[in-house]
């Protein structure tokens, strides 16, 4: 009977230490392997999609700016930073009006003072390239809802707002309405 339970131990002992078949070895580099094709093209979308979603949160937010604008009759600024990948919204003060004067407005959903930073976050890997707004990074709404670039002179061609990718988000001159054409 001891002869039988050593014979058995050293199977189970030589089993053990035999690794994988080839036939296994070969079945998951092949399962590797379609993972890794459909997981790129995946990988590939979700970068297209934040830069989607981060142009129309910046169309969004410009847009806020111009109904809050034409709703509280104060003029509103959007203060774009490519250096940092942040902007940020600003209210005249009507008691001392002027963009120099201009304080940080409110976030209505936040309580914080108004700003978005891309770059992180939902928005990793976008990127503020460049502002485009007449003499400056900035873009004003009067109490018409009319745009304005940083010396306050109204706008005579469209702001573009451009991110990664090259997607972008254009002010018209006329009207103020902030629009992304993907």
């Amino acid at each position: 009977m001891l002869t039988h339970a050593v014979t058995t131990s050293n199977r189970a002992r030589l089993a053990a230490g035999r690794g994988f078949s080839m036939v296994e070895l070969i079945a998951v580099l092949v399962i590797v392997g379609i993972m890794a094709a459909v997981g790129a093209p995946a990988i590939s979308y979700a970068q297209g999609s934040r830069q989607r979603v981060a142009c129309r949160q910046v169309a969004r937010d410009l847009n806020y700016a111009r109904e809050r604008a034409v709703a509280t009759g104060t003029r509103t600024w959007v203060v774009f930073n490519a250096s940092t990948d942040i902007y940020t919204m600003l209210v005249e003060v009507p008691a001392n009006p002027g963009r120099a004067n201009a304080v940080a407005l409110t976030d209505p959903a936040t309580g914080k003072a108004f700003s978005q930073a891309l770059n992180t976050g939902d928005f990793a890997g976008v990127d503020l390239v460049s502002v485009s707004s007449g003499t400056g990074s900035e873009v004003g709404f009067d109490w018409l809802g009319k745009p304005y670039d940083s010396t306050s002179t109204l706008l005579t061609s469209a702001a573009t707002i451009t991110l990664s990718a090259g997607q972008s988000v254009t002010v018209e001159p006329g009207t103020g309405l902030a629009r992304y054409l993907p």
